[in-house]
């Protein structure tokens, strides 16, 4: 994935004043939009964020709350829900690290492709893996852990 040099300058610089950044992918319109951290790992030795489906600006404002909740040392862990963040409750997942590596540009992650996926429900707060979802959601996320087995009907 490629990336601009001065985006990459600006991502560090606020790595070096926070501890932790974020870059987002698309605009409200485009077939894929997601918005990542870098630095939570090394800064925090806290898996990275990632989240799809929402339009980078306002995806920001929901990774900002969480990755604020790390940084004061609160961790997330996969499974137990996340409230507050979002209007919506939203679920943790461990995302695969291959998947994430095609995604997140190497001049960011420096190897280090251990993330979270950020998942969010759909209007009735089904999640994707539970029965009921509403399917036509699967559209705007993608899923970076193994949804192998999902009761989605």
């Amino acid at each position: 994935m490629f990336i601009q040099p001065e985006v990459i300058a600006t991502l560090r610089r606020r790595i070096a004043r926070e501890g932790w950044a974020m870059a987002g992918v698309g605009t409200r319109n485009a077939a894929a939009t997601f918005v990542y951290t870098v630095g939570l790992q090394k800064s925090f030795a806290h898996p990275d964020l990632i989240m799809f489906g929402i339009a980078p600006a306002r995806a920001n404002g929901v990774l900002d709350v969480i990755a604020q909740r790390v940084k004061a040392g609160e961790p997330m862990h996969q499974g137990v829900m996340i409230l507050g963040a979002a209007p919506v409750p939203l679920m943790p997942r461990d995302a695969d690290p291959e998947r994430v590596e095609l995604l997140v540009p190497p001049q960011l992650a420096r190897g280090r492709y251990d993330y979270v996926q950020i998942v969010w429900p759909d209007a009735k707060e089904r999640f994707p893996w539970e029965a009921g979802f509403d399917k036509r959601k699967l559209r705007s996320q993608s899923f970076l852990f193994d949804a192998q087995g999902a009761a989605i009907e």
